[in-house]
């Protein structure tokens, strides 16, 4: 076995395990404390890459241990015939759980739940459901399609849109009850969500962001829950994170924030994704998951 293994990690010893597991050989794995790093043909990174640019001459293959990928088109590490790639492990079952865990949360009035638990109250209430109503998914890859498929089991009306229909999106927001943003960052999807789609959706519907924070213009998503269009947003990622605490999002009823956790990588899924495309990368097949320059994702 020739191919050197550069390993970046929180966790490098565990990942390294875990892959090992799954393909069932060792590797050749090496570290940035470690010396002949440089030396490494395959780059598994697994956390954020150094800030500062790594010298990797022998480089052929990236793998990112993360969903998102915008960071790695000013990276010089990928260039030239280097192949990059992307984890989506269980991404999809995971960020459903957090859509439809926030969103029923708030369509059975949990908060209210709680406050009366801690207040020692007892007032009933009818709780809504989310059966016959709509959802939208807008940005339908792997993660959309398990949201999509989730929102029909609990009685839902589920669509999507893909990129290259996204056309329709005009007919389709004033209809749905539910909106969830899945779109990568891209330059055509940089402030998608501007004062126009927020004016063009149902009133008293929700808008749920667990994707890209760029992708929304803050200002104008206020100006829609202002106006009720949206009437609530639940949103998992912000242009600046973390989110500052006087940020003009917080403190609003309507407005419910995670901490950038809905699609958190762990490592027996990232380990493998990993170990498939080290299967096919070892035989010289096309590698799966790869991200396109010019699809931008």
């Amino acid at each position: 076995m020739s191919d050197r293994v550069l390993i970046t990690s929180s966790d490098p010893a565990g990942l390294a395990a875990e892959v090992e597991r799954e393909t069932g050989e060792p590797l050749r794995w090496c570290r940035l404390d470690t010396p002949g790093f440089r030396e490494a043909t395959v780059w598994f990174c697994a956390s954020a890459p150094p800030e500062a640019p790594l010298s990797l001459p022998h480089l052929r293959w990236i793998h990112s241990g993360w969903a998102s990928v915008e960071n790695w088109f000013q990276r010089p590490e990928w260039s030239g015939r280097i192949t990059l790639t992307r984890t989506v492990g269980d991404f999809p079952q995971r960020i459903a759980q957090h859509v439809f865990g926030y969103l029923l949360a708030r369509t059975l009035r949990v908060d209210e739940a709680l406050r009366q638990m801690a207040a020692r109250e007892w007032k009933r209430w009818t709780p809504d459901s989310l059966e016959g109503r709509s959802l939208l998914v807008v940005g339908m890859g792997a993660i959309g399609s398990e949201v999509a498929a989730v929102a029909r089991a609990l009685g839902m009306k589920a669509q999507g849109i893909r990129r290259r229909n996204v056309g329709e999106l005009g007919a389709l927001l004033p209809q749905a009850d539910v909106v969830v943003n899945l779109l990568p960052l891209t330059r055509e999807t940089e402030s998608f969500w501007n004062d126009d789609r927020f004016a063009a959706m149902k009133a008293a519907s929700v808008f749920m962001n667990v994707s890209r924070g760029a992708t929304v213009v803050d200002e104008a998503l206020l100006r829609g829950l202002a106006r009720g269009r949206p009437a609530a947003a639940i949103l998992d990622v912000f242009r600046e994170e973390p989110l500052p605490p006087d940020h003009p999002f917080r403190g609003r009823e309507n407005l419910w924030i995670t901490p950038h956790l809905a699609g958190l990588s762990v490592l027996p899924a990232m380990a493998r994704d990993f170990a498939e495309n080290w299967r096919l990368f070892r035989s010289g097949k096309p590698l799966r998951r790869r991200v396109l320059r010019a699809r931008g994702y």
